[in-house]
């Protein structure tokens, strides 16, 4: 006789789907440096295929596979990316992105409101994947913190 505890904490899979698991999902991610430094915008419909014909690091755009079971932050990670972070657990906006395809689901948000969230930022250290395939801007904490995700470059000085 044997007693089955719950899992807890984050990352912690309490969805029962009778031992099934999902293949990786795809992550093709794009810094927003790159963004600024291009002139590009954020809300270009052929932003990603820009960043692949510019001949980018690696550490500024490519597509992994991570597992769903491990954050973003997390997975960037494991494949040798420098993505900006701070707290880990929800409460700051340093590893901000922004969702340009695809979906992510946070377990903790702390630090974002309601409209960036519907805007499209996520936090990766509590983000999760939710499907098969993922476009999304990292390092975006200057965007965020300027709180305004429609644009791809720092406000205009003002006269």
């Amino acid at each position: 006789m044997g007693i089955e505890l719950p899992a807890v904490g984050p990352g912690a899979n309490t969805d029962d789907d009778d031992g099934e698991d999902l293949p990786p999902a795809e992550l093709e991610y794009l810094s927003y440096q790159s963004i600024v430094e291009h002139g590009w915008e954020i809300d270009d419909e052929n932003l990603f295929d820009k960043a692949a014909r510019a001949n980018l690091d690696d550490d500024r755009y490519g597509r992994i596979e991570i597992d769903r079971d491990e954050t973003l932050l997390r997975s960037a990670e494991e494949h040798d990316l420098k993505w900006g972070s701070q707290c880990r657990s929800g409460t700051c906006n340093v590893c901000a992105a922004v969702i340009k395809s695809g979906e992510i689901e946070m377990d903790m948000n702390l630090a974002l409101t309601d409209e960036q969230v519907e805007n499209g930022a996520r936090l990766t250290c509590t983000a999760y994947p939710g499907s098969d395939r993922i476009r999304l801007v990292f390092n975006a904490f200057p965007l965020i913190a300027n709180d305004d995700p429609g644009r791809g470059r720092e406000p205009p000085a003002e006269d």
